[in-house]
Formats: C-alpha cells, structure tokens, sequence
C-alpha cells in the first residue's frame, strides 16, 4: 500500500508541473488576448479609425492604467501621440512596448517609429538648431535632452537681451539732444573685436572687463551693426569701448 500510495503521488506530482508549464507558455498569449478583448481597447481602435485621436488616446491610456504590461496599449498610445504631434510621450509608450515585448514581430518597426518622433521632436524646436537628418541615430534622444536644454538657455538670453534694448531705446524723444551730446564731446576711445563663434554680448563684456555688466555698453556702441543681438555674425569688427 505505502509503494502504491507513493506512485500515485508522483504521477500527480508530475501532472501538475505539465499544467504549470503549459500556462507558462500560453501566458503572453492569454494577456494579449484578454487586453485585444478590453472593450476600452476596441473602443479606442474604433475612434482611431474615425480620426478622433484624442478620444482614442483617452481608452489606451484607460486600459494602460488598469492592465498591467498593456503593451499593444502602450503602442497604439504612442501612435496616437504621434496623430497629435506630441513626441516625447509617443516615444516613451513606444519604449514600453519595447520593454513589454522586445523580441516581438513588430519590435523593429517600433523602433523606427522612435526615431520618427525624434525628428518630429526636433522640427519643433524653435529656431531649427539641427535638421533632422544631420543628427546621429544612435543616441537621438539623449541628444534631444541636450537641445532642449540649450534652447532654454538660448531663450533666457534673448529675452534679456530683449528687455535691455527696449531699456536703450527707451528715451526716444531725447535722442537727437544725447547724439549731439555725444558728437560735440568727441568720440571715446575704444578697442576693436573681430567676433568669433559662440561668442556673445555677455561673453565678450566677460573677456574684456570680467563682468558681464557691461554688455549693454558693447551693443549700444555698435548698434549700427549689430541688427539682432542674440545672433551676432562672426567675422564681424566691433568697437569695445574703454
């Protein structure tokens, strides 16, 4: 009895490890089913098809929030993103879906479609730094983080810039009387630059007086030549006064 007990108990044993295995196995299977079945899910393919990609995105990131490793979700979330012309959270769903599913038949098209928002990231930027096709494909985004942040400093710049020309030209109605003040003074001595790349108001007024307070005197001194003072040409000769 005990050697019959004990043959019984092994063949259960090993029926039930066969069960395990073959859940196993089906489990991507079943989850993507279960998620393809949500109703939000065929609610949002619906108003995707209707171009109502708001309202599509709306039941992607429903199901996303109530179904973990909802990866088909997260890439219809990241195309929907794109409809919007909103690439940075379209590239972080489509990473997701790569997380989800990085062998997937539909990985390398995803990984295209990264790249696609990249370049649409970087046509947004104002002022056009790089095109897009001059950028390397290996490390976009990090090189996306890295001009996010320059066009930041770059509009801090000109909006100072901006504030102390509209404080230069502020005494309009005095400025025939501080010309002829200046003519019958004679003219001050100065020192010439050649401008070079990268250079700036602030940092030529750093070069020469190791401030830069004093680049409100260096623009108002070549204001004939220096049309837009957040963009100065290089290979320009400018007076530095003393």
């Amino acid at each position: 009895m005990s050697r019959k007990h004990s043959v019984t108990l092994s063949l259960v044993l090993m029926t039930s490890v066969l069960l395990l295995v073959g859940c196993d196995d089906n489990k991507d299977t079943g989850a993507r089913t279960v998620e393809l079945d949500d109703p939000e899910f065929r609610q949002g393919l619906t108003y995707g098809k209707q171009h109502e990609s708001r309202r599509a995105l709306e039941c992607f990131l429903r199901v996303i929030d109530t179904r973990k490793g909802a990866a088909e979700s997260h890439l219809e979330a990241g195309r929907m993103y794109i409809d919007l012309k909103e690439p940075l959270p379209a590239i972080y769903h489509f990473k997701e879906y790569i997380r989800l599913k990085p062998t997937s038949e539909q990985s390398k098209i995803v990984r295209q479609m990264i790249k696609t928002a990249e370049k649409l990231y970087l046509e947004q930027i104002p002022g056009r730094p790089l095109e897009p096709d001059a950028v390397g494909t290996t490390d976009q985004y990090a090189q996306l983080q890295k001009l996010k942040s320059e066009n930041e400093r770059l509009k801090r710049e000109v909006s100072e810039l901006s504030r102390i020309n509209k404080v230069s030209e502020a005494p309009i109605t005095n400025s025939t009387t501080t010309s002829t003040k200046v003519t019958s003074t004679g003219p001050k001595s100065s020192t010439t630059y050649i401008i070079k790349a990268a250079d700036t108001l602030s940092s030529i007024s750093r070069k020469f007086y190791g401030t830069d307070s004093r680049k409100t005197e260096i623009f108002n001194a070549n204001k004939t030549k220096i049309k837009n003072p957040s963009k100065l040409v290089v290979g320009m000769t400018i007076e530095i006064p003393q």
